[in-house]
């Protein structure tokens, strides 16, 4: 028994080496920094919101970070709630994509392969249909906006007033 032992601790002494370092590690990395914040979701989905309003229509909105994250979502009242899942399926194709899913819609005509191709590599996650749109500040991916359950055109009408409205939020904030 006792030799068993003594065998075994070459090995735990190399495990205890190996193993140092990242047991000594006081805290694991951060996270990155989120781009877009709470409140500027908040102010792009009202944007759309009031959009949608001033038009009579309902609709679902959501607004993603860089990842295809949730960051905010909203259905307008008496609008349907698969609305909000297609919106937040329009954003996250948007910000994987760096592009709007008007853009994304027209692949299934030019190349097919490639449209075919997200749509099985994401399934439901994302939704190749106009709506979604991505948001950068100077030139950088920040996150997306996808709006849903408005006539043909109106939900990227809709997400570019959210954006409008975001602008004008951030325009206020640098004065």
């Amino acid at each position: 028994m006792l030799g068993l032992r003594a065998s075994c601790l070459p090995a735990i002494v190399a495990l205890a080496i190996l193993l140092g370092p990242a047991a000594a590690q006081e805290k694991p990395p951060a996270a990155p920094a989120q781009l877009l914040s709470l409140a500027e979701a908040r102010a792009i989905i009202g944007g759309a919101i009031a959009y949608s309003r001033g038009k009579n229509m309902r609709m679902g909105v959501a607004v993603v970070d860089v990842g295809g994250d949730i960051i905010s979502a909203d259905r307008m009242d008496e609008g349907s709630s698969r609305n909000v899942q297609f919106a937040a399926a329009k954003a996250f194709a948007s910000a994987m994509y760096r592009t709007t899913t008007e853009a994304l819609s027209q692949l299934y005509k030019t190349r097919p392969d490639r449209y075919f191709g997200i749509t099985n590599m994401y399934g439901n996650k994302v939704y190749l249909v106009g709506g979604g749109v991505p948001l950068a500040i100077d030139g950088k991916l920040v996150g997306a906006v996808g709006v849903a359950g408005l006539p043909q055109g109106e939900d990227e009408a809709a997400a570019r007033a959210g954006i409008a409205e975001w602008e004008k939020m951030r325009a206020g904030v640098r004065k």
